[in-house]
């Protein structure tokens, strides 16, 4: 999936919301689930779009013989997604789903990249 089609995903996501009925009833979860649904897909999607590029950057990490792990840049990567945080989500929710796909990521890019010998990759 392009870029393009992520952002046009995302757009669709934030801009489709089902109706808020006054009085609810257990069908008006429905769309809401259908929705949560396609949100999930499109994470999945652009978790495993993020975990590509870092694999790039493994590969490019091990021919320059540089280390995995970059305490500064996985700072970096928080205070970007800190910044950008709208809500309803606090800071510390965030730090904390962030770490677990820095470290889930970081597994990734040392599986692949980092314990392998040159001719397995």
């Amino acid at each position: 999936m392009s870029l393009e089609q992520l952002h046009s995903a995302i757009d669709h996501a934030q801009n489709h919301r089902p109706e808020l009925p006054e009085s609810p009833t257990e069908a008006d979860m429905i769309p809401w689930r259908r929705r949560i649904d396609e949100i999930d897909r499109a994470i999945l999607r652009l978790l495993n779009e993020r975990a590509r590029c870092a694999n790039i950057i493994g590969y490019i990490k091990k021919k320059l013989g540089l280390p995995v792990y970059v305490p500064e840049r996985e700072e970096e990567v928080l205070r970007n997604v800190l910044a950008a945080n709208e809500g309803p989500l606090s800071n510390e929710a965030v730090r904390r789903l962030f770490e677990r796909v820095i470290d889930e990521t970081r597994a990734l890019e040392r599986q692949k990249y980092q314990d392998l010998p040159p001719e397995a990759e």
